[in-house]
């Protein structure tokens, strides 16, 4: 790929020669090691004859980096991507440009090791030059001249060890914990001024071929040699400052502990008088400051409450004398926030290995100074430990930098039950703080983009944010193919830790059709759906590779998820099946659309005989229910039941409606409704006979439950169960929804928000019928609501329903966007007295009346088509 500038690195890091054509070839690529958690400071001095015009920048770096140009803040990056797929950003110099001598500076991070979000490079080339380079080319306009700063050898670089780099990582997938000494970081190193002729200039990371090599074809090896441009904006930054103090203690100082554990497991004692003044300034805006002093037998901690759980920077502003030691720890609550406190002081915990140590310690120069965390995480609490102040210590302000993908909230759901309409409000905030430069579980523990819960992430901010996301939506789905595996597999997350190779979900690579079909549907982004097709066509013919003699999928090897919840997995189990089947229809539909019509033929004939087997082998008649297993030598039943099965069969249409009222009555009665253990996430469960108990459905796949609930039209039970789980959860005062029903995991999970998708589609009843919703249908389940309105963003503008139950009628009105064509079709129950379909753009009055006709008849079709092979409802006739 040709680029006009080359990737330079510190000279102190060899560039191995002896790597050639010859030794990969016999010996393939070695990995090499230079060591971890690095830091490292580059600056590039330059002069401009007038002000500029016009300036750019793309830069992208191995690791993370921090942009400064003049001592200012100019940006950080790059984006999540596979080293395969290397992303740049481009950033704005401008308006910190001036005429004379201007600086760019670059703070690198280098890892050494795999993260949620970032993957080492395992191509040869790493051999060769290691981890870590600087890739940048900036284009500057001054007047009719265009001046050129690259990467190139005139940068100077320092190993910069302010930072401790024999630090512990924070957890599971996270980044060291930062233990930096500010007397060691070149004062003003970003400023023009600086001297630096003492630094070291770099090198290109760059190796020739020798003449032999050269005429077989070798060429020169460079790092990252596919770099690609960031296709999503920079993230929103706002500065926030905590609203209350918790508590004020002393603490009895062990420096023995190590910073993973120290400020966590101190002992907390009561406060002496005279430590500290004027406590409440840190809660102000204005110039005022807390004024801390410690003694050698007690320092101080202060714990500080922000008004919300939110994504953020953490950060501190000081003066000090010198030498004084700051630590702050962070976390998204603190035991007894949702339940009996413990005894003794309130102060952030760990209290099992999902418990991330979020802390920074910080080391004071003398003077004013500010540091932030490098990297940002979940933030409600901050527990400020103050240490070597006896001289005192001056805080202007702890803060967090709040920070999140840049949405506009054009969604909006409101109706007659309060508790829904807040539930609708904190699942849109919940998923706010889940979309940064991709999706992320949840910010706090992991923040990885897990391809399952990019089903239900994708269709809650379609309904709560609409084409706003497109951007990182559409990277969700790119960002999964570059993962693809040799087998036709997709990794469980991506990018990532995911180690090559190392554990993988298959049913998760379903999925992520299904929210290619979703993507297609709500953004008519036709040319991104047809460049994952491929990889989509691998994953699918992976599955049909596992098929057995029953055209059933048995014994799936590998991590077979599904989600927490101790459903049937082993043998032929119905619910993986009965997702393949909705994989191979939404396949089907994307491939119609592509034209690709003899693929389309193929993926409906094989999801015909994978659901024929299925209604064959799992059906108990008895029980009028589908049983999870059966033992594909034998044929037996095995007898637990489960939601999760039996949703899976109503939602894509694999049952005959016939048998939806039994199953539904049998996997939806309450008495029968187990939560089954799945340590960690949900630790314990209830008693269960697999003859008589149904597994209940937890926070991820109750989304796929309350889909079958609407598809069968019985969307009253969704609305139910959704009462039932989350509103003990939002009783609490919860600003976010939990991963689990019980505050025992994840405070902040973007599936758990499936509720906001849920009542905009089935509730407003807003769907999409052909990509960018050229054609869309409104079919609200009232569900005993006595009114409900709001909004669904669409590329072609918002469409607006809003309808009232009057008597036995619902007056629905409807506003459809220019360049789409709604049609009206009742729900369940429910018809049109006028014709109401394919109406024109404007604002549209229909009346919805009751109408003849059980739940579940297949004349009258879905109440919310769930997508593959969806057409306009059959309620959609006259009455």
């Amino acid at each position: 790929m040709l680029h006009r500038a080359r990737f330079i690195w510190i000279s102190s890091q060899r560039i191995d020669h002896a790597v050639s054509f010859r030794t990969l070839l016999r010996d393939g690529p070695g990995r090499r090691d230079d060591g971890v958690n690095r830091w490292v400071l580059l600056r590039r001095h330059f002069d401009l004859p007038a002000a500029a015009s016009a300036a750019a920048i793309d830069i992208t770096v191995d690791g993370r980096y921090q942009l400064f140009v003049n001592g200012r803040p100019a940006g950080r990056g790059p984006g999540r991507a596979s080293p395969a797929f290397q992303r740049y950003d481009t950033h704005d110099l401008a308006p910190q440009l001036q005429p004379g001598g201007n600086v760019i500076a670059v703070l690198v991070h280098v890892y050494g090791v795999d993260t949620a979000w970032y993957e080492r490079s395992r191509d040869f080339w790493q051999s060769v030059f290691g981890d870590g380079g600087l890739w940048c080319d900036a284009r500057i306009d001054c007047g009719p001249a265009r001046i050129s700063v690259q990467s190139d050898e005139s940068w100077k670089w320092l190993d910069c060890d302010a930072w401790r780099r024999d630090t512990p990582r924070s957890g599971w997938g996270q980044d060291f914990i930062e233990d930096y000494d500010a007397r060691r970081l070149p004062r003003d190193w970003m400023s023009p001024d600086f001297d630096d002729s003492g630094w070291q200039n770099c090198h290109l990371l760059l190796t020739q071929p020798d003449e032999n090599d050269r005429a077989r074809g070798w060429g020169p090896i460079e790092p990252f040699p596919t770099l690609l441009p960031r296709t999503i904006p920079a993230l929103a930054e706002t500065p926030l400052a905590p609203v209350r103090i918790v508590g004020l203690h002393g603490v009895r100082p062990d420096p023995g502990l190590p910073v993973d554990r120290r400020i966590y497991e101190e002992a907390l004692v009561d406060l002496p008088a005279g430590l500290v003044a004027e406590p409440e300034a840190l809660l102000a805006d204005d110039q005022g400051f807390t004024t801390i002093v410690t003694r050698g037998d007690c320092e101080v901690a202060m714990l500080l409450a922000f008004e919300q759980r939110h994504t953020g920077y953490p950060f501190i502003e000081i003066e000090a004398s010198g030498g004084e030691v700051i630590e702050l720890a962070v976390a998204e609550t603190i035991p007894g926030e949702y339940g009996p406190s413990p005894p003794g002081p309130q102060r952030i915990v760990r209290e099992s290995f999902l418990d991330c140590a979020h802390v920074f310690r910080y080391t004071a120069r003398p003077g004013w100074q500010r540091f932030q965390k490098f990297e940002w995480t979940a933030v409600k609490y901050a527990q400020l430990v103050v240490r070597s102040a006896t001289h005192g210590i001056r805080i202007r302000h702890v803060g967090s930098t709040y920070t999140h993908y840049p949405v506009q909230f054009r969604g909006e759901f409101r109706c007659s039950d309060p508790l829904l309409e807040r539930l609708w409000e904190v699942g849109r905030y919940t998923l706010l703080q889940c979309t940064h430069d991709g999706w992320s579980d949840g910010p706090g523990r992991e923040k990885r983009q897990w391809l399952g819960d990019g089903i239900v992430h994708y269709l809650a901010a379609a309904a709560a944010f609409g084409p706003s996301t497109q951007a990182v939506d559409r990277q969700y789905l790119v960002h999964a193919a570059e993962s693809q595996r040799s087998d036709g597999l997709l990794e469980m997350f991506a990018p990532g830790d995911h180690h090559h190779g190392g554990v993988i979900i298959p049913d998760f690579n379903l999925h992520w059709i299904c929210a290619a079909e979703h993507y297609l549907l709500h953004s008519g982004d036709l040319d991104t759906v047809a460049e994952v097709f491929p990889a989509l066509q691998r994953s699918l013919s992976w599955f049909e590779r596992q098929l057995g003699p029953n055209d059933l999928l048995a014994d799936l090897p590998y991590w077979h998820f599904i989600e927490w919840a101790n459903v049937g997995r082993e043998g032929e189990a119905a619910v993986i099946n009965a997702m393949l089947v909705g994989a191979l229809r939404a396949a089907a539909a994307i491939a119609g659309h592509l034209g690709y019509g003899r693929a389309a033929g193929r993926y409906l004939e094989l999801a015909a005989r994978v659901s024929t087997s299925l209604n064959e082998r799992h059906w108990d008649e008895g029980r009028g229910v589908y049983v999870d297993v059966v033992d594909p030598r034998t044929g037996a039943r095995r007898p637990r039941v489960s939601q999760h099965a039996n949703a899976a069969m109503i939602l894509w249409r694999i049952a005959p409606p016939e048998r939806w009222p039994r199953m539904l009555d049998y996997v939806m009665a309450p008495g029968r409704l187990k939560l089954t253990a799945v340590p960690p996430i949900v630790p314990t469960g209830e008693p269960f006979d697999p003859a008589v108990d149904v597994v209940r459905a937890n926070t991820f796949f109750a989304h796929f439950v309350y889909q079958a609930l609407a598809t069968a039209g019985r969307f009253e039970l969704a609305l139910e169960a959704m009462r039932a789980a989350y509103g003990p959860m939002l009783e609490t005062g919860t600003e976010t929804l939990w991963e689990s029903l019980a505050p025992a995991a994840s405070l902040c999970h973007a599936f758990s928000a499936s509720p906001v998708y849920q009542l905009s589609a089935h509730v407003l009843g807003v769907t999409p019928l052909e990509p960018g919703f050229r054609r869309f249908q409104v079919a609200p389940q009232p569900s005993g609501l006595t009114f409900a309105a709001g909004r669904y963003p669409t590329p072609a503008g918002d469409i607006l329903v809003s309808w009232n139950v009057e008597g036995a009628n619902v007056e629905l009105e409807l506003t459809v966007p220019v360049g789409t064509s709604g049609s009206v079709c009742g729900g369940a129950g429910l018809a049109t007295t006028t014709p109401a379909k394919d109406l024109p753009p404007g604002h549209h009055r229909v009346r919805l009346v009751p109408t003849a006709g059980a739940v579940g008849d297949p004349a009258r079709g879905p109440a919310a088509a769930p997508g593959p092979s969806a057409g306009p409802s059959a309620r959609c006739r006259r009455v």
